[in-house]
């Protein structure tokens, strides 16, 4: 029903405006006329995804250099800006449509299940939904200390962390663990739905206390705040807030639509640019200080393999000359989780539809005052210590994700499954009658099992063979079964209102969980069937000390072997749990590649107060745009190997 407070001509005309003005300010950077053919720049990044983004923004505005970056995806839209949307922006034009391969395993049910990886400006940062989780202070020291990564602990990492962030949340900006005025705009969810609060109700009852998940325990549960504007309703993406904040007189341009090829090479060990395709036509483009790759865990390894770095075997057999033997593509791992699907009934919840459509009702709302179901999303999160745990509640295994999903296609739902299709139609026709559903997804946050990326070929629009090797590690199965049991045994002892029980998938013969051990049994197989990516990929150009023959790329984000390429971007392994710590990665990151590149020993790259790193021990310890924060973090700490600790005035 329209609201009674405006005409549909005036909410025709509000959606006509702020739609315009959106997509204005989403493609003022990318409208911009194509280099000409051999033009020189003083940085390339190839990736303008999570981490170039942050990295482009940084070297535009702290230093009088030449930018291009190149994206293989288009430009966001006002689509994208939707929060609520974002279930729905999954396997469309803004995602690069990734399948990985059978895998012998998990997700059996499934012939080559697909994985997300955004394929826009802002990448996976724009096409995920934004649970504002930094992880937990122990990956961060266990990565320092694994790698020999010295400024890589909790204590150093915390301060970009607040550099960025600007909490719309005035109860939590001021506690210690957040703050407000950064470029990222992070906002509690005001209208969670019913069902969500009753199971964080029920997690409060079986002894998970409600938290903060970037407060000063992950030992409890909590509905996540968001990566996004409470006030406008817009998603926070990095290219809303790193690219559409730049001053127009940047020197930066910014190429969509854009294909790399391969880099280019001076005596194999300096880069001197790039070839990228874009609408058929070839270009050539030169570097006069550093090519930075962050294209990503997936295509940054295909980039750095059709270049002729990587295992040797593998690029011998695909006649591609090898100009580095490293382990490229090695160590692919990414967070796994298992499905459970449970009936919710509508009337007993809700007095509105939560269905995000795009009527003129919702849009409306979206742009007049950020209200309705475009304008919300939300999450609950429950951090569970499974029985594989030997690291106790300090450093969770596992976590609960609970989100409520809209069902849309009866069809494209059955054809996912490699067989059992007309059982799976039976399966899933009440959902798809009820429109949504209560998805309860126990993820697997560390996993052990590790894959490869692969070429498939040596045309770069050819998509790489990804084998993630889910649950290959018989401890992942097993602590992933653990957290499965304890939420299925959880939810039939203590009914949630209006929650019908899961039934049993097609394709597993026990019938479900009549007893204890039915359950393991069914659970077992349930988790086999269904497990699948929970799109955290990590570690295929992981970061090491020279003697480490594992490694690709030097603690100063150089792959091994050359003075000016580099990697800043999660494939060098950051810890788990996505967009977050690709952003701290990146904004300290951007100040190391310009002290080899520029030298300007005044740089300072975070917007925040000295105190922030100069009294990192005051704040206590404590996810996708969290991964990059870690690398560019590193990336942007030493100048000149010098302590990062000083700020000039306009970065206060």
């Amino acid at each position: 029903m329209l609201p009674a407070t405006a005409s549909m001509t005036v909410m025709l005309l509000t959606v006509a405006y702020y739609a315009l003005r959106r997509q204005t300010d989403h493609n003022y950077f990318v409208n911009v006329p194509i280099p000409v053919n051999g033009s020189y720049f003083d940085f390339i990044i190839v990736g303008g995804g999570t981490a170039g983004c942050i990295l482009a923004h940084r070297l535009s505005t702290r230093l009088n250099a030449s930018i291009l970056m190149l994206e293989a995806g288009g430009p966001q839209s006002v689509i994208t800006d939707m929060i609520g949307n974002t279930q729905y922006l999954i396997g469309g034009e803004f995602d690069w449509n990734y399948h990985v391969q059978q895998q012998h395993y998990a997700g059996l049910a499934y012939p080559n299940f697909t994985i997300s990886r955004g394929k826009v400006l802002g990448g996976t940062s724009t096409t995920q939904w934004g649970i504002y989780n930094r992880g937990n202070p122990n990956d961060y020291d266990n990565w320092s200390q694994r790698y020999g990564l010295t400024n890589m602990t909790w204590d150093m990492v915390l301060p970009f962390f607040l550099a960025y962030e600007n909490n719309t949340d005035s109860s939590l900006r001021f506690n210690g663990y957040h703050r407000s005025g950064g470029l990222v705009s992070v906002s509690t969810e005001t209208e969670p739905d019913p069902v969500l609060l009753n199971f964080r109700t029920l997690m409060n009852t079986l002894g998970f206390s409600t938290i903060d998940l970037n407060g000063g325990t992950q030992n409890g549960t909590a509905i996540a705040q968001m990566f996004y504007n409470a006030d406008t309703g817009i998603k926070s993406t990095t290219a809303n807030s790193y690219i559409e904040s730049i001053n127009q007189t940047a020197r930066i341009t910014i190429t969509t639509r854009a294909f790399v090829e391969r880099i280019l090479f001076t005596n194999n060990t300096h880069a001197s640019g790039v070839v990228f395709t874009r609408n058929g036509t070839e270009y050539h483009m030169f570097a006069n200080n550093e090519v930075i790759l962050t294209a990503g865990p997936i295509n940054t390894p295909q980039v750095l393999m059709l270049s002729g770095i990587g295992p040797r075997i593998h690029l011998q057999e695909l006649n591609i000359p090898v100009v580095r033997n490293l382990p490229v593509g090695n160590n692919l791992h990414d967070q796994v989780f298992v499905p459970l699907y449970y009936r919710v009934n509508n009337e007993t919840l809700r007095q509105v539809d939560p269905y995000p459509r795009f009527d003129v009702a919702n849009l409306y709302g979206y742009f007049h005052n950020a209200s309705g179901p475009l304008a919300h999303h939300a999450d609950g999160v429950t951090y569970y210590s499974s029985s594989q745990n030997s690291n106790a509640t300090s450093w969770p295994d596992t976590m609960i994700i609970s989100v409520v999903e809209f069902f849309n296609n009866l069809n494209a739902t059955v054809s996912q499954y490699a067989s059992n299709t007309e059982q799976w139609r039976r399966y899933w026709t009440p959902y798809a009658n009820d429109g949504y559903y209560l998805a309860i997804d126990p993820v697997l946050a560390r996993p052990t099992s590790r894959g490869t990326v692969r070429l498939n070929a040596t045309d770069p629009r050819s998509a790489p063979l990804i084998d993630p090797n889910y649950l290959s590690n018989q401890t992942d199965f097993e602590a992933l079964l653990d957290v499965t049991m304890f939420v299925v045994r959880a939810l039939q002892r203590y009914p949630l209102p209006g929650v019908m029980q899961f039934p049993p998938i097609p394709g597993c013969p026990i019938v479900g969980c009549l007893t204890e051990t039915l359950c393991e049994m069914y659970l077992r197989c349930h988790i086999r069937q269904l497990a699948r990516s929970y799109y955290n990929f990590a570690g295929t150009a992981r970061m090491g000390l020279a003697n480490d023959t594992a490694a690709v790329v030097d603690p100063q984000f150089r792959v091994i072997g050359f003075d000016n390429l580099r990697v800043v971007d999660a494939s060098i392994e950051t810890p788990s749990n996505g967009d977050m710590a690709s952003i701290m990665v990146n904004i300290p990151n951007s100040r190391y590649c310009s002290s080899d590149a520029i030298s300007l020993d005044n740089l300072a790259l975070i917007e925040t107060d000295t105190r922030l790193v100069s009294e990192p021990n005051k704040y206590e310890r404590q996810n996708a745009v969290t991964l990059m924060i870690v690398p560019l973090m590193k990336f942007c700490a030493i100048i000149d190997n010098s302590p990062m600790t000083r700020m000039d005035e306009s970065d206060k």
